[in-house]
C-alpha cells in the first residue's frame, strides 16, 4: 500500500511540474510575443496612415469657386508658390508612357513626386493653367523650367529625345503628384455630370474657346479628390490637359498648338441669337457646349474681364514664352475679352 502511495505521490509530481512548466512556457511566450505584435500592429497603422493621406471616400462635387480679387492673384505662379516650386536635385523614378507626349516621373530634393512633360505642350500648359485658375477652376500644380539634371536616368524610350545621357534636359513642364490628393481615375463626360446647364460648366467651355483647346477630349477631363480647410472630402472636377491650346483649333489634322499665328488668325464667336452665344468651337468638347446661355457667358465675361494685362504676360513669361509671343498672346486673349464683353452688353 505504502509502496503504491509512494509510486502515486511520484507520478502526480512530475505530472504537477510538467504542468507548471509548460503553462510558464506559455505565459513566458505569450508576454514575449506582446511587444513585437504591438510593433507589428504599430507598423500597419503607420502604412495605413501614409496610404490614406489622401481621401479615400467619396466628396462633394465641385468645378468652380469664387477667387475673390482676382485682379490681385499672382498669375507667375497660378495655384503653386515660389515655396512650392521643385527643388534640385532630381532623382529619377521611371518614364511615364501614358498619354500621347513624353514624360518622366521623378523625386524632388524635399522628396516630393512630379511628372515632368516635354514636347510642343509645354509652353501651353503652364500658360493655360494661370489663366484657368484664376478663373475659379481647379488645375494641377506645374511650373515651366527652362533645363535641369536628373540624376539616375536609364531605360529611355520616348523621352530619350528631350533627356541626355547624363540626365541633362530643358524646356520641361513640372507637374505636381502630391501624396494628399486622390485621383480618382473617373473621366467625367461634358454631356452627363453634375453641372449640367450650369453657368459654371458654360464658363468652362468658354475657356476651352478663349484659349483654342481643340484637345477637349472625355480623357482628359479628371476628378482630384482633396481634402478643404474644414476637413470635409472635395471631389474636384477639371479638365486635365491644356496641351492642345493656343494653336488652331479644328480635326485631326488640321489643328495646332502653341502657334501664334493661327492663334491669332481664328475667330471667338459666331454672334448670338435665340438667347444664346455661340462659340467657334471646333475640336472635341461636346457640341452641346458649342452654344452657352448668354446670362451664362455674361457671368463668365464679368470674371474674365478682371484679369488684367499685367497679369495676362505674367502667365506667358511664367510658360517661357518668348518676347513676341507674350505680346501677341496677350494682345489676342484681350481681344477675344473685350469680344465676349461687348457680345453679353456686359
Amino acid at each position: 500500500m505504502s509502496h503504491r502511495y509512494n509510486r502515486f505521490a511520484v507520478l502526480s509530481g512530475i505530472v504537477l511540474a510538467f504542468c507548471l512548466a509548460v503553462t510558464g512556457a506559455i505565459v513566458s511566450t505569450s508576454v514575449s510575443a506582446s511587444p513585437q505584435k504591438k510593433d507589428k500592429e504599430s507598423k500597419k497603422d503607420k502604412k495605413a496612415k501614409k496610404a490614406t493621406s489622401a481621401p479615400t471616400e467619396a466628396g462633394t462635387p465641385k468645378l468652380w469657386e469664387d477667387r475673390g480679387d482676382i485682379a490681385s492673384l499672382n498669375l507667375t505662379y497660378g495655384i503653386g508658390s515660389a515655396e512650392e516650386m521643385p527643388k534640385p536635385p532630381f532623382q529619377f523614378d521611371k518614364e511615364d508612357i501614358t498619354g500621347t507626349n513624353p514624360k518622366i516621373k521623378i523625386l524632388d530634393a524635399n522628396g516630393i513626386k512630379w511628372n515632368i512633360k516635354f514636347d510642343e505642350e509645354v509652353h501651353a500648359e503652364v500658360a493655360s493653367s494661370r489663366i484657368v485658375w484664376a478663373c475659379g477652376y481647379m488645375v494641377e500644380e506645374s511650373y515651366f523650367i527652362p533645363s535641369g539634371k536628373v540624376n539616375g536616368v536609364t531605360g529611355l524610350g520616348r523621352a530619350k529625345k528631350f533627356v541626355s545621357s547624363d540626365g541633362s534636359f530643358t524646356n520641361g513642364m513640372f507637374e505636381k503628384r502630391p501624396e494628399s490628393i486622390a485621383r480618382r481615375a473617373i473621366n467625367w463626360d461634358w454631356d452627363s455630370n453634375p453641372f449640367k446647364g450650369t453657368k459654371e460648366l458654360s464658363g468652362l467651355a468658354i475657356l476651352n474657346t478663349l484659349l483654342n483647346n481643340w484637345d477637349a477630349k472625355t480623357t482628359n477631363n479628371n476628378v482630384l479628390g482633396m481634402f478643404a480647410e474644414d476637413g470635409k472630402v472635395i471631389d474636384w472636377y477639371l479638365v486635365a490637359d491644356w496641351g492642345g491650346s493656343f494653336g488652331k483649333m479644328g480635326g485631326f489634322t488640321s489643328h495646332t498648338k502653341w502657334d501664334l499665328d493661327d492663334y491669332s488668325r481664328q475667330a471667338f464667336l459666331d454672334g448670338v441669337s435665340g438667347g444664346h452665344v455661340k462659340l467657334h468651337y471646333s475640336g472635341k468638347m461636346s457640341s452641346a457646349l458649342k452654344s452657352v446661355p448668354v446670362e451664362h457667358a455674361r457671368w463668365f465675361a464679368g470674371i474674365l474681364g478682371q484679369l488684367t494685362d499685367a497679369q495676362i504676360r505674367d502667365a506667358f513669361n511664367a510658360a517661357g514664352a518668348s518676347p513676341s509671343e507674350t505680346d501677341g498672346f496677350s494682345r489676342r486673349i484681350r481681344q477675344k475679352i473685350n469680344e465676349l464683353k461687348s457680345a453679353t452688353g456686359r
